[in-house]
């Protein structure tokens, strides 16, 4: 898969989580994080956290700043809260992404555009993949959980423009969403009880839509921001350096599905991330509790604890 040109540095990167899994309203800033604490909310901060995730970045480059909604939690109530909570506008938005299609990272969206898509500007675009738009399970010894399906129509009737991902594509002057990542880690295996439908049967599901949003940062190198890393964290960072054309990682953010993972793989993994030799690390979402424990024995100087709210600021 060739680069993007290579990508072109922006001055900063800031991702505000929308939607994580905890919130510590009495936790303080730390390294580049800053709190939606009591002091900046004035007030004891109303904010949900739910098993899921939602982003806010903004990609600062010179005078211009673009803005964009990656990913929406798993409830429309907790969307909508946090964001009219954090005092975020949905007016400035420049575009919606989705990484993949289950419901803790979909759950919000259709709720969330009832209640805010009339403030955006109209003819909006909503990135994806086709891969979205089908139903997933769990199934384990024969019991099957469904995990949601995102219908692309009710996305569409939304007066969005509704844009398949299949290769790298820059959102705005130097951020892209990664498109397919198809060269993966042999010890980073999607694990067999996730399935999707096709064709009227349970196949293993491959993730192969899933989007990372990715941008680079002047003289610190890339902001990889990620949702869940089906396809394996390590390998998503190798993918985000290919197809950018940028050799360094500055930080690197999102879920890293780690959790009920065995030790030897989270040991291989902490390893790898770093061999990146990252300035900064914030595990979230399905990351795990044991992988953030052998994360922070191992690069707690990387190392940024989570927090629904937080904003951190990359540059």
């Amino acid at each position: 898969m060739a680069a993007v040109a290579p990508l072109l540095p922006v001055d900063r990167v800031s991702v505000t989580t929308v939607i994580d899994n905890s919130v510590d309203i009495l936790r303080p800033d730390e390294k580049v994080a800053r709190r939606w604490s009591v002091p900046r909310a004035r007030k004891i901060a109303d904010l949900r956290a739910e098993h899921g995730l939602a982003h806010h970045v903004a990609v600062t480059r010179g005078r211009e700043t673009a803005r964009l909604a990656f990913d929406f939690g798993l409830t429309a109530g907790s969307m909508t809260h946090n964001f009219r909570e954090l005092g975020l506008d949905a007016g400035a938005i420049d575009a919606l992404a989705l990484s993949h299609g289950h419901s803790d990272h979909f759950g919000g969206l259709l709720g969330f555009l009832s209640s805010y898509r009339r403030r955006m500007r109209p003819g909006l675009r909503f990135y994806g993949h086709p891969n979205h738009y089908v139903a997933r399970w769990m199934e384990r010894d024969g019991d099957r959980v469904s995990l949601g399906r995102l219908d692309r129509g009710d996305v569409a009737r939304w007066d969005l423009d509704v844009v398949d991902v299949p290769e790298p594509v820059v959102l705005a002057e130097g951020v892209l969403l990664s498109g397919e990542m198809r060269e993966t880690e042999s010890y980073e295996a999607i694990p067999p009880s996730l399935r999707m439908e096709q064709d009227g049967a349970l196949v293993q599901d491959t993730f192969i839509g899933e989007q990372t949003l990715v941008a680079h940062v002047r003289d610190r190198g890339l902001v990889v921001v990620t949702s869940c890393s089906h396809r394996g964290i390590v390998g998503i960072c190798r993918h985000a350096m290919r197809v950018s054309g940028v050799a360094r990682i500055h930080a690197v953010i999102g879920g890293f599905h780690l959790a009920g993972l065995d030790a030897e793989r989270i040991d291989r993994v902490v390893e790898a991330l770093r061999s990146f030799e990252v300035d900064y690390l914030v595990p979230q979402h399905c990351t795990g509790a044991e992988a953030l424990v052998r994360l922070a024995q191992r690069m707690g100087k990387e190392l940024v604890v989570s927090s629904t709210g937080s904003t951190f600021t990359f540059g």
